[in-house]
C-alpha cells in the first residue's frame, strides 16, 4: 500500500515536472532572463550573439502555438539585424510580419526589413516596401524617411529622392516636427552629394605623409570611409570594406579611412592588427576630424563611394552594397 502511494506521489511529481519543463510561459520567462531581455511599448532589446540566437531558435521549434511567440520571433530578427547579418534579417522580420501581422512590433519590423534589404544592396526590394509605409503613415515620415530617400537614389531615381526629401523637410516644418530633423537632414544632406563632384580637401596620409585629396584619387574608384575604433557598428561592416579591398585593389578600386579616434596608439595597433593596408586619414580631433566637418558626419558608419572621374555614386553604403556598387563602377558593361 505504501509502495503504492509513493508511486503515484512519484508520478504526480514528476508529471508536474514535466508540465513545467514544457510549459511555454516558463520557457519563456527563462529565456528572457538568459538573454537580459528589456521590454518597452513596442520595442525589446536583449543580448544577442550565436549562442543565444540557437536558444531563440530552440524555444520556436518546441513551442509553435505559443502565445510568447511573437516576442520571440521579434528577439529572432532583431538578433540577426543585431549582428549585422542583413541578408538574414529580412526572413526574419517577414515570418514575424507573417505570423502576427498585427503584431505591435509591426511598424519597426517593416522599416528594419526594409532596411535590411538596402543594407544587403537590394534597393529593389527595399523600395515597395518603404512606399507602403509611406501610404500606411503619411503624416510619420520621420519613421522612414532616410531609408526612402537612399532607396530612391540607389533604384537610379535621384531625382525623386531629391522631392522627396525636399518634400519631407517641408512637411515637418509645417507639422512642426522640426526638433526630429536635424538626424534626418543630416542623411538627406549626404545623399544630395550623390552625381556631384566630391568637395575639395587636402589632407596627409597618415602612415606616409603623403598628400591624399581629389586630384591623387582620380583615376580609381575610391571608397571614403568616416569610422573609429571605438564604432562597434563600424567594426561589423569592416569584414565587407576589407573583402572588398581584397577582390578590386588590383583592378582600380582604392580605400580612404578617415578616423574619428583620438588615440592614435589604440588605431594604430588596430590597422596593423586588422591589416588595413589602405589610405588613412588621422588628426586626433575625434567629430571635430576636418574631413568630418567638410563633410558634415554627425555619425558613423559613413561613407561616399567616389568614380574614377572624382564623382560622388553613393552614400553610406553598407554590407555587400558596397561590393555590388564597386563591381558596377568598375565594369560598367
Amino acid at each position: 500500500m505504501k509502495s503504492t502511494i509513493f508511486l503515484l506521489l512519484l508520478s504526480s511529481v514528476l508529471l508536474v515536472c514535466t508540465l513545467q519543463a514544457e510549459n511555454p510561459k516558463t520557457d519563456y520567462e527563462k529565456l528572457a532572463k538568459e538573454l537580459e531581455v528589456r521590454e518597452l511599448s513596442t520595442l525589446m532589446f536583449a543580448n544577442y550573439n550565436d549562442a543565444n540566437l540557437r536558444k531563440i531558435d530552440v524555444y520556436l521549434e518546441k513551442h509553435p502555438k505559443s502565445p510568447e511567440r511573437e516576442k520571440v520571433l521579434y528577439l529572432r530578427a532583431y538578433s540577426i539585424w543585431s549582428l549585422h547579418r542583413y541578408e538574414e534579417a529580412p526572413p526574419a522580420y517577414a515570418a514575424l510580419l507573417k505570423e502576427f501581422p498585427k503584431s505591435k512590433f509591426s511598424r519597426i519590423a517593416r522599416i528594419r526589413e526594409a532596411a535590411a534589404y538596402l543594407f544587403s544592396g537590394q534597393a529593389e526590394q527595399a523600395l515597395p516596401r518603404l512606399q507602403a509605409l509611406q501610404k500606411d503613415f503619411p503624416d510619420r515620415p520621420e519613421m522612414y524617411a532616410r531609408e526612402l530617400a537612399y532607396a530612391l537614389s540607389r533604384s537610379g531615381n535621384q531625382d525623386a529622392a531629391l522631392a522627396f526629401m525636399n518634400y519631407v523637410e517641408t512637411k515637418m516644418l509645417f507639422s512642426k516636427k522640426d526638433r526630429l530633423l536635424p538626424r534626418i537632414k543630416h542623411h538627406f544632406d549626404m545623399v544630395r552629394m550623390i552625381g556631384k563632384p566630391v568637395r575639395d580637401f587636402n589632407v596627409k596620409n597618415h602612415r606616409s605623409g603623403k598628400e591624399i585629396n581629389p586630384g591623387t584619387l582620380k583615376g580609381k574608384v575610391v571608397l571614403m570611409d568616416f569610422w573609429a575604433t571605438w564604432c562597434r557598428p563600424c567594426l561589423a561592416e569592416l569584414p565587407h570594406v576589407k573583402g572588398t579591398h581584397g577582390i578590386f585593389s588590383q583592378e582600380g578600386f582604392e580605400i580612404f579611412s578617415v578616423s574619428l579616434d583620438d588615440n592614435q596608439a589604440k588605431l594604430d595597433r588596430m590597422i596593423v592588427g586588422k591589416k588595413m593596408d589602405w589610405l588613412h586619414h588621422y588628426d586626433g580631433k575625434k567629430w571635430k576630424n576636418e574631413l568630418a566637418v567638410k563633410f558634415g558626419v554627425h555619425s558613423v558608419p559613413a561613407n561616399l563611394l567616389i568614380d574614377q572621374k572624382g564623382i560622388v555614386q553613393g552614400v553610406n553604403l553598407r554590407g555587400k552594397a558596397i561590393r555590388k556598387l564597386v563591381s558596377k563602377l568598375l565594369d560598367p558593361q
